[in-house]
């Protein structure tokens, strides 16, 4: 069923969050009078993830995703995360659904692109990446400066040079 993100509770990274949706297409009695439906409170939602690696990227309000309803009442198994018993007798309820979003959304201002060429990561923000250690095995080229220990790539001096065969001290700021 096709919805629209109306609220967003989410801890970071922790558990996987919830959302409060909409359903968009109204449902319609046996005279064409219309019938809006009301707002799916606390629905979860996915994150693509495997073991303990995951792709975080929360919905937001105003997001048009869809919903995808359980055929019985799946909250034991959504509170246990294992297998449960139906909480009650209820079946193919919009309470017992998951929101799987991102389909009919405004073209995205930040985004990372998988293509037959390569990665493609582009934000109006920073990029931070926080890691035991960093291997690249490819060139580098960057239009800005590369600063490491405090020490500017394009603007640091050398100390002690000397003409003729020696070598110059460490850079300096």
């Amino acid at each position: 069923m096709l919805v629209r993100v109306e609220a967003v509770h989410q801890d970071g990274v922790s558990l996987t969050g919830k959302v409060d949706v909409l359903p968009l297409v109204q449902q319609q009695d046996g005279l064409g009078r219309t019938h809006p439906r009301e707002i799916v409170h606390d629905v979860p939602y996915l994150r693509i993830q495997g073991g303990t690696s995951a792709l975080i990227i929360d919905p937001k309000p105003g997001d048009i995703g869809f919903i995808v309803v359980s055929g019985r009442d799946h909250s034991h198994a959504v509170l246990n995360r294992a297998p449960s018993l139906p909480a009650s007798s209820r079946v193919f309820a919009l309470k017992d659904c998951v929101y799987v979003g991102g389909f009919l959304n405004d073209a995205p201002s930040q985004y990372v692109q998988f293509t037959d060429e390569g990665i493609r990561i582009v934000t109006p923000g920073k990029v931070e990446i926080e890691a035991a250690s960093i291997t690249a095995n490819c060139n580098f080229t960057t239009t800005g400066d590369v600063t490491a220990g405090g020490i500017s790539l394009m603007n640091h001096t050398h100390s002690g040079v000397q003409p003729g065969g020696g070598t110059s001290g460490k850079p300096t700021e």
